[in-house]
């Protein structure tokens, strides 16, 4: 039966030696021999009477040093879980280990010495009731609250056709002519195009046609009408010029505009059938209902970003009452071995981010032992919904869950996606436990102080949960 020493070297560090025996191994690796003869289909011989002498010498070594390597792997972990052993990483081969030569001729014991980077032992300090962190509250304006209507208006509104002077967000349709000079050039480039007044809408241009209505006329530089346009993006779009065969043909950036259309957005009637669309069917019958029903939604909003700012105090407040050591050079040998294209100067640059990583790992690890949480299928799924459901605002639309159920399972075919959702879930239920545990104090702050505190916490980002410990 293999043998297996362990030997801590301190309270970080410790080495297990595995032995395995001739008698250990051999009857396996003969059996799995075995295997290869019935299968194999050589040159020479009928399927499954190949020579055993044949097929050692071709497939013994390769053979050899799997049966090894399983049952050392077997070895490792059943020692490490039957001893409780709270590893780092994964065993490392010693740098005194010798390496092994399986020849064939006499089969030997053999000995493997693996170092072990240790897992501190420690329970959580400050989740619970005499930790107190600060929430902050942001109480909606009532411009907020009309911000928010209106936009849903518009939203559900439809775009009309307007005779007055042109206001942002409208939609302008434009016949432009070619110049030359002041008058059209003759067989000159014409066109014809819409275009949103809107952020990306040339400044200057924008106060121009701000002051101007349809059936008025203007020059425009046909290259300088949206920021970060090309020149083939106004071949091709405002000019409707072919790539290929209109390839060489050369204009006049200045051009003659005529405003023949100018459409917009008219915001829809607060009637049962805007409130059913925005809110839900039957949810709201009224403006005063549609009102609460936005505030409700704004301290939603307001209220997750809240929990997220005060997560991260928590997490940042553990991190300062549960200080660890760790095997810092074996942990590096770790890094390097499983980044072999990493250098030892970017690990070094990287070993505080990945250390506190690390602990937060350690600590969250710990909690959802303590508190006993579990992350179900359900949930996993239900998050993947999520995260599509984001994709599009958060805005609910017709026929969209259909869209949000399908887009979810090809998600859920991918298994580091859902590893990565499995992890998402496990550290937001933690954090939701901990905001039970733990004494939370409401603040109530101006948005701007609250969309400062955003903005700081962005600034200086906390390196995401890690995933080290075995």
């Amino acid at each position: 039966m293999p043998k297996v020493e362990h030997e801590n070297i301190d309270n970080l560090n410790a080495v297990l030696t595995v032995t395995l025996e001739k008698s250990d191994y051999e009857p396996k690796f003969k059996t799995e021999l075995s295997k290869y003869r019935k299968q194999a289909n050589m040159k020479g011989f009928r399927k499954g009477k190949t020579p055993a002498s044949v097929l050692k010498k071709m497939y013994g070594k390769g053979v050899l040093a799997d049966v090894i390597n399983e049952m050392l792997q077997k070895e490792l972990y059943d020692y490490l879980t039957d001893n409780d052993i709270k590893i780092l990483g994964q065993p490392l081969p010693s740098a005194d280990q010798e390496p092994q030569d399986f020849d064939l001729k006499t089969l030997q014991d053999y000995v493997f010495k693996f170092d072990l980077g240790l897992a501190p032992d420690f329970e959580v300090q400050g989740a619970d009731e005499n930790t107190t962190f600060e929430k902050m509250v942001v109480e909606p304006s009532e411009e907020m609250v009309d911000e928010d209507l209106q936009a849903a208006r518009k939203r559900s509104g439809e775009r009309k056709a307007v005779e007055g002077t042109i206001q942002d967000n409208d939609m302008v349709k434009l016949e432009v002519a070619e110049l030359d000079g002041d008058t059209p050039k003759a067989e000159g480039i014409t066109s014809e195009f819409s275009l949103l007044i809107g952020n990306n809408t040339n400044e200057d241009l924008k106060q121009t046609l701000k002051e101007k209505k349809q059936g008025d006329k203007l020059k425009i530089d046909i290259l300088n009408i949206e920021n970060g346009r090309d020149e083939d993006y106004a071949r091709r779009y405002y000019l409707d010029l072919d790539e290929e065969e209109d390839a060489e043909k050369e204009f006049n950036n200045e051009f003659e505009a005529t405003i023949t259309e100018v459409t917009r957005i008219v915001p829809a009637e607060m009637d049962q059938e805007f409130f059913d669309q925005t809110f839900g069917e039957g949810e709201v019958t009224s403006e005063a209902e549609a009102r609460e029903k936005i505030r409700e939604q704004i301290k939603g909003f307001y209220n997750g970003q809240a929990e997220a700012l005060m997560s991260r105090d928590i997490q940042e407040k553990l991190l300062e009452l549960n200080p660890m050591e760790f095997p810092e050079a074996f942990l590096k040998r770790w890094m390097q071995a499983n980044n072999e294209d990493v250098d030892e100067e970017t690990i070094e640059k990287e070993y505080d981010n990945f250390e506190k990583n690390l602990q937060w790992s350690l600590i969250r690890n710990k909690l959802v032992e303590q508190f006993e949480i579990e992350v179900n299928n359900d949930d996993i799924v239900e998050a993947a919904r999520r995260r599509i459901r984001q994709y599009f605002g958060g805005q609910s639309m017709p026929g969209m869950e259909q869209i949000v159920d399908s887009t979810a399972q090809r998600i859920l075919q991918d298994q580091k996606q859902v590893e990565q959702l499995y992890e998402e879930v496990l550290t937001d239920r933690t954090f939701e436990v901990l905001i039970e545990k733990v004494n939370v104090e409401e603040k109530p702050v101006s948005l701007e102080e609250f969309e400062g505190a955003v903005k700081a916490a962005q600034a200086s980002n906390i390196p995401a949960v890690a995933e080290e410990e075995e």
